[in-house]
């Protein structure tokens, strides 16, 4: 093999790798008992920033209010494995149709994701229950 062909296969292979890298990953939520019908897909992905960019979609997830009497949200979480931190990533809205969907991004690339009603959207901590999960590891 001549230099020339050596180089365009290296070039080839670097960029396989990079788009694999940056296809990221799809997920299922696993829902708890209080909410049986409600599911969910996540979609994540590196960005260029080394953050891993979150996709989220609820289906058949009943108002907070329907889960937790005192709830007015709920709100997505999401716990770094390394490190046992938990971060709000903000309100999850669901529709009159029971459906939600919410864009976000974490600096963590395994974690937990994790909905919670709450009572306030500006909880520092969650106090809910889990009402939709998964386990994500996005490296």
């Amino acid at each position: 093999m001549n230099l020339t062909k050596i180089k365009a296969l290296l070039s080839s292979m670097v960029i396989v790798l990079a788009l694999a890298h940056c296809a990221g990953s799809t997920g299922s939520l696993r829902s708890s008992s209080s909410t049986p019908a409600a599911s969910g897909k996540v979609k994540t992905k590196v960005g260029q920033n080394g953050n891993t960019k979150i996709e989220l979609q609820v289906e058949h997830l009943a108002p907070p209010k329907a889960v937790d009497s005192e709830a007015t949200t709920y709100v997505v979480w999401v716990e770094d494995h390394d490190s046992g931190r938990v971060t709000n990533l903000g309100a999850l809205q669901v529709n009159d149709d029971l459906k939600g969907k919410v864009s976000t991004a974490t600096p963590f690339t395994k974690f937990d994701l994790f909905i919670t009603p709450e009572r306030d959207v500006t909880s520092a901590y969650p106090s809910g229950q889990h009402v939709l999960w998964a386990s994500l590891n996005v490296d």
